[in-house]
């Protein structure tokens, strides 16, 4: 019987978890706002979190070189490498492509965005912060990984590595995938229900990926 893979880590990656010395949960949160990374780093240390913080796209990639966070907290909104470019730049090192990557944003998100990114991020937290909120945020964040883990373990006790991997992963991206589409959808009030009309053949893309999803979560017993 194995001991079963790390939360965040690929099944293949080799690479440990960056826990600090007091044991506590490891947070890389990215930010170009230096008002929010110190006002955002004293809460999530007072809440039981260690973090540290990037002030750019440049800056992740570079201390992701350096330690292996538990979560990613990734604004989009940065310049000149914004969120989306800096998550795509993360999920091709093979050491990085499975940290759990939670995304900030004060912008709609859009149907395009949800087909492209949707299926790599652990959670969508929307912008302006408000600190009860996104702390209980956080730690629920952090349950369902766990939760996926110790599903996985228990479906696949006798199984690979790969195979408790592949559990986690496709619970995870089922529920994810679900609470986009429905915070997508709940945008779509006035003034941007025009917006969300036009969507189209995107709100079909977007209900397939789920579907998808739904599928392969089915044929596993997960549904």
């Amino acid at each position: 019987m194995n001991t079963g893979y790390t939360i965040g880590m690929a099944a293949d990656s080799g690479t440990k978890p960056g826990k600090v010395k007091n044991g506590r949960p490891l947070i890389l949160f990215v930010d170009d706002n230096d008002v929010l990374r110190n006002i955002i780093s004293e809460v999530l240390e007072r809440a039981g979190y260690s973090v540290i913080c990037a002030d750019s796209g440049k800056s992740c990639l570079k201390t992701l070189t350096e330690i292996y966070p538990d979560l990613i907290l990734l604004d989009i909104m940065m310049e000149p490498m914004d969120g989306y470019e800096t998550l795509l730049a993360i999920r091709k090192s093979p050491a990085c492509k499975d940290i759990p990557i939670v995304t900030l944003t004060g912008k709609i998100f859009l149907p395009s965005e949800m087909i492209e990114y949707g299926k790599e991020i652990s959670g969508w937290i929307k912008k302006p912060i408000r600190m009860e909120p996104f702390i209980e945020m956080v730690q629920q964040i952090f349950a369902e990984l766990e939760e996926d883990k110790r599903v996985a373990l228990e479906m696949a006790e006798n199984g690979s590595i790969q195979e408790q991997y592949n559990i986690a992963m496709h619970r995870r991206r089922h529920r994810v995938l679900n609470r986009i589409y429905e915070g997508i959808l709940n945008q779509c009030i006035t003034p941007e229900k025009e917006i969300c009309s036009a969507w189209g053949e995107d709100t079909k893309m977007m209900q397939q990926i789920i579907s998808e999803e739904e599928e392969w979560c089915r044929a596993h017993g997960l549904l």
